[in-house]
């Protein structure tokens, strides 16, 4: 018996050649857009294998690493990029972001300072700084933070941020416009709708709170927190039943929550549920010496 003759080479498709720097970029940017994000690190580290020069496969490296919660890589990536380009306001700004997650916050404001100070960067980083000083309560810093990233981007994220910075400090009247302005460049922007809701509720302005909450639950019923402030103000307009109504769908999200357990059992006084009234003013305590 003859033996086998050995599969003869098939020919290859046009076109069908060694992968390029190029092509391994443009696939890593494909997959990265489909949120692929390890097929997006297999290609750009390809890229890396074959050109380590390239201009911005680094920062996407880090990107892509960022996304997929691989900090410390991420850093690796973009410490990497700024080697090559030391001022690049997007690589510090990312750096910034990753470090930040890290728990590392003095080296996050620094990077958002390089990045202001190479190309006054762009509104992320302002607003990323600002939310640093904020948490460490450093509100005047935060001020000039939040409304530097306004001047660059009058976004309703920026107003949103500006906005509760101000509730924070009380400043209600402050932290209403700004969230006003906010809804006003985007009217699908529910946080916006919810936070001038909450401001309206703390000003005692409680019809017009319990329309704009109606309509944060209108846009997403999953801020189920809106019924607990809904039924507040309908305590307050003294519609015992309705405000009942709200404070129960909030309870089956919230049921150890002191202040609507205590919210329940006062408008439960109202309508003469007596023991319906103790159970929740039980609960209240019980919630209280948990926290």
């Amino acid at each position: 018996m003859a033996p086998m003759s050995e599969t003869p080479p098939q020919p290859q498709p046009p076109g069908d050649h060694a992968p390029t720097a190029a092509s391994c970029f443009d696939a890593g940017r494909a997959a990265e857009t489909s949120g692929d994000w390890e097929a997006a690190k297999a290609a750009y580290l390809r890229v890396v294998d074959l050109d380590d020069r390239h201009a911005n496969v680094l920062y996407r490296l880090g990107c892509v690493c960022l996304k997929a919660g691989q900090l410390p890589e991420a850093e690796h990536w973009f410490r990497r990029g700024l080697e090559q380009r030391p001022a690049d306001g997007n690589l510090l700004t990312n750096l910034g972001v990753t470090l930040d997650r890290l728990g590392r916050r003095e080296d996050a404001v620094h990077a958002y300072q390089k990045a202001i100070f190479h190309d006054d960067a762009s509104a992320e980083t302002f607003n990323n700084l600002g939310a640093i000083y904020a948490e460490e309560g450093r509100i005047e810093d935060a001020t000039r933070a939040f409304e530097a990233a306004i001047a660059r981007e009058p976004d309703a994220e920026g107003y949103h941020n500006l906005g509760l910075l101000h509730l924070g400090q009380n400043d209600l009247a402050s932290a209403f416009d700004c969230f006003e302005r906010a809804v006003a460049r985007d009217a699908d922007f529910t946080r916006g709708h919810y936070y001038a809701a909450l401001c309206l509720h703390k000003q005692g302005r409680y019809r017009e709170s319990i329309a704009r909450f109606d309509l944060v639950l209108a846009q997403d019923s999953r801020l189920v927190r809106a019924h607990y402030y809904r039924g507040a103000c309908l305590h307050k307009l003294e519609r015992f039943a309705d405000a009942l109504t709200a404070l129960t769908l909030a309870e089956k999200a919230f049921p150890e929550d002191s202040r609507l357990q205590y919210q329940l059992a006062l408008t439960n006084d109202a309508l003469g549920h007596t023991q319906a009234a103790r159970r929740h003013y039980r609960l209240a305590r019980l919630a209280r010496e948990n926290t």
